[in-house]
């Protein structure tokens, strides 16, 4: 098959640095190679007089040059192991999205070098989760404190590939894994018979039918893996803000890019958007 690999984005920044440090523990884990990408736009040349602007081309050579050592020194903190560095002209979000074809995971710091501002939309880590096409993972802390993940399940496909994800992720890790369900009684809109399920662990915590389908998916992963310790936690409230409250003292927040009922347009559900905004830990989305 394609040679998967862990692809990270670097542009000389501290939170970039700790994304590149976060990737290389991920690849290793992973036992497959690490890819350091540094963007870079040619810089134009403004002729005056309306005529527009053109590539200096002197001026991107130079650039360019920079952008490939800005690369390697990415590559450099990513340590021991198959790494390599590669300096792409272009927006970074664009060359991460294109590298995400051929990856395992995308990895991005939480803001670029223009600081907070770029975790606003048009962000680069907020385009390259919105439309990436495997997990992107954003990094606030490359320091894992609580060796614990938090995941959202709502019921629909995405949540459940977010559920595969973060199993795996705990497993790698040897991280217990907390399953948060958090429900809205608004939403759900109907009283289930309680009478009709069986009763025993988590079942007799839920009033809803639909928690009772994710505990049922939930004990097929925990048969999958059963050397991830599980919490599950059912709390009524909204979603994004049960997941943000989830995340104080975890490592790691996972969540579908769409909820139920989300556009297949290539936006990030508000869910998702929020909890990228707000969450307390580092944050995968998974598409």
């Amino acid at each position: 098959g394609v040679d998967m690999s862990v692809l990270v984005g670097y542009d000389g920044s501290e939170v970039s640095g700790q994304a590149v440090r976060f990737a290389a523990r991920e690849a290793h884990l992973r036992g497959v190679p690490l890819e350091v990408i540094t963007a870079w736009d040619a810089p134009t040349a403004d002729l005056g007089m309306g005529a527009g602007s053109v590539v200096d081309p002197q001026l991107a050579d130079a650039v360019a040059q920079r952008a490939a050592e800005v690369a390697a020194e990415g590559a450099g903190l990513a340590g021991e192991g198959d790494v390599t560095a590669r300096a792409v002209p272009g927006p970074a979000a664009a060359a991460l999205v294109e590298g995400s074809r051929s990856s395992d995971l995308v990895v991005v710091g939480s803001h670029g070098r223009h600081g907070m501002a770029d975790l606003l939309l048009g962000g680069v880590s907020r385009q390259v989760a919105a439309h990436s096409v495997c997990p992107v993972i954003v990094v606030r802390d490359d320091a894992a404190r609580f060796g614990r993940i938090a995941v959202g399940i709502d019921g629909s496909p995405p949540a459940l590939r977010a559920l595969d994800f973060a199993f795996e992720q705990a497993s790698r890790h040897g991280w217990a894994l907390r399953v948060v369900h958090a429900w809205d009684v608004a939403v759900i809109g109907f009283d289930a018979n309680t009478s009709t399920y069986p009763h025993g662990g988590i079942l007799d915590e839920v009033g809803d039918a639909e928690t009772r389908l994710s505990a049922e998916v939930l004990a097929g992963h925990a048969d999958r893996y059963p050397d991830v310790a599980l919490e599950v936690t059912v709390q009524r409230g909204a979603p994004a803000k049960v997941l943000v409250d989830a995340s104080g003292d975890c490592d790691l927040l996972v969540t579908g890019s769409r909820g139920r009922g989300g556009f297949a347009a290539l936006l990030l559900g508000s869910v998702s958007h929020k909890v990228l905004h707000h969450a307390q830990c580092s944050v995968a989305v998974v598409p």
